[in-house]
């Protein structure tokens, strides 16, 4: 194989062995804090659920905005907020100017869980990123934060009718 070639195929199998390394990294890190968090008796799912509503700022957020950003459906949201306001870890409420709307807000007891999940979050992300100077931290973010920005315009561009020119448009239907 010419040399030009060699190089070629060796930059796609990297591009190709980075989308594996970066699922597996996610998933040893969700499995490693799942390990920290059962004692605390909370769920992945649940995990999740209060991180986002974190974002949420003092209103909280509706149960559609939830739903999107966990990716679920409304009737699985619903089941999961259920189980969280028994357990005393959110609450919901109609919306002061919709009742159509429900608005879901962490609880003092949510809150402080989540303050539990963000302590063992950084004494996890010390042992996970022992040994990278803060060079190759801000690489990682750079890289992480450009892939993420191209699937977001991947996905927008999905939604649209592809060119009739696009090699990829057969990929993304």
């Amino acid at each position: 194989m010419p040399p030009a070639a060699a190089r070629r195929a060796r930059g796609a199998r990297s591009e190709f062995r980075i989308n594996f390394l970066v699922h597996d990294v996610s998933r040893l890190r969700q499995i490693l804090f799942d390990q920290q968090m059962r004692p605390h008796g909370v769920t992945r799912a649940q995990w999740w659920v209060l991180a986002q509503l974190s974002r949420g700022g003092d209103d909280g957020m509706t149960q559609t905005e939830l739903a999107r950003l966990l990716g679920l459906g409304k009737v699985a949201t619903g089941s999961m907020l259920d189980r969280l306001e028994a357990l005393g870890l959110v609450t919901r409420r109609d919306d002061a100017l919709d009742r159509r709307i429900r608005r879901v807000s962490m609880t003092a007891k949510g809150q402080a869980l989540l303050e539990r999940m963000m302590t063992i979050g950084r004494a996890l992300d010390a042992v996970v990123l022992a040994g990278l100077s803060a060079e190759e931290l801000a690489t990682a973010d750079h890289v992480l934060t450009t892939i993420k920005r191209n699937l977001r315009r991947a996905l927008q561009e999905a939604d649209a009718p592809p060119a009739d020119d696009d090699p990829v448009a057969p990929l993304l239907r």
